[in-house]
């Protein structure tokens, strides 16, 4: 009677060991269970996160290239008209050339028939010599107008030139410091280049707004010498003898 109690015993302490370990092994998959979902949770946090970075830093891209598109055409639009204006000035100061060289042979042919109907010698010399002054004055005039136009609109092109390359340069370098910042992750390299590149921005739109290229210290360019003669060499097509021609 003793052993079969002794043997009850035993077998519901077996039944009792074997319950607490199946209910160990069943908390321990469970709790794999719950620590594979909390890791798979975990992961497709991170991923969503990465997506959203993803999808942002697109849009950014998106959002910059359509910047630099509607930058570029508006630089376009600055350029046509930077060399329209160039253009005009040259027409008009090669027009003012024509009407002054005009001018000045209507003015001549007109003296000099004067002078072919005047029957005093006295009166043909002083005509002569106050026709003769008044040409060279014109003629002097005149260079110097034109060589102003001329050189006003050279200069122009040259200044539209000048801001052109050195835009066209800031765009590149700006271009540089959006690449490099889009392929950094490092914090103190992203805030190096974020400053940089508003400074490259501000620049640019500093160039834009005034329209001047800065321009680096140092000495002044050399003059250009002037020709001999005071002027442009022209051909002379007087008459031998003509006594009002001014190239004589």
């Amino acid at each position: 009677m003793a052993e079969r109690q002794e043997t009850s015993v035993m077998v519901s302490i077996q039944e009792i060991l074997r319950d607490a370990q199946s209910r160990e092994e069943q908390e321990k998959v469970e709790a794999e269970r719950r620590a594979r979902e909390e890791e798979q949770r975990r992961v497709d946090e991170i991923r969503r996160q990465q997506d959203e970075q993803q999808a942002r830093l697109r849009g950014e891209e998106e959002d910059r290239q359509r910047r630099a598109f509607e930058e570029r055409r508006r630089q376009a639009e600055i350029t046509a008209l930077q060399e329209a204006a160039v253009q005009k000035a040259r027409m008009e100061a090669e027009a003012q050339a024509r009407l002054a060289e005009m001018a000045s042979r209507h003015d001549h042919e007109r003296q000099l028939r004067l002078l072919g109907e005047d029957k005093h010698k006295k009166r043909l010399t002083m005509l002569v010599a106050s026709l003769g002054v008044f040409l060279f004055v014109a003629a002097i005039g005149g260079g110097v107008l034109i060589k102003s136009q001329i050189d006003k609109a050279n200069l122009a092109e040259a200044h539209a030139a000048e801001l052109r390359a050195q835009i066209d340069e800031g765009k590149a370098t700006q271009a540089k410091l959006e690449r490099d910042l889009a392929s950094t992750k490092d914090p103190e390299q992203i805030a190096a280049l974020t400053a940089k590149l508003a400074d490259q921005q501000r620049k640019l739109q500093e160039m834009e707004r005034t329209g001047q290229v800065p321009r680096p210290a140092g000495p002044a360019p050399a003059a250009r010498a002037p020709k001999p003669g005071g002027g442009p060499s022209k051909p002379c097509n007087c008459t031998p003898g003509d006594p009002l021609c001014s190239c004589l």
